[in-house]
């Protein structure tokens, strides 16, 4: 099974605190979300991803 791509534009505002802040923005949904760490911006794409694919990720 091949599994959904996406396209994401990602605008770092700031560095605080050894992470990143900025905007993510899904370019296919035209969507756009805050981060406020690396952490939340990878779960971000990994959320957006899960969606593409008509499934949710559980952990």
């Amino acid at each position: 099974m091949m599994k959904k791509r996406g396209t994401f534009l990602m605008t770092v505002h700031n560095r605080e605190n050894a992470t990143w802040q900025g905007t993510l923005t899904w370019v296919d949904k035209n969507e756009k979300q805050q981060f406020r760490s690396a952490l939340e911006l990878i779960k971000l794409i990994e959320s957006a991803l899960d969606e593409a694919e008509g499934g949710s990720h559980e952990k």
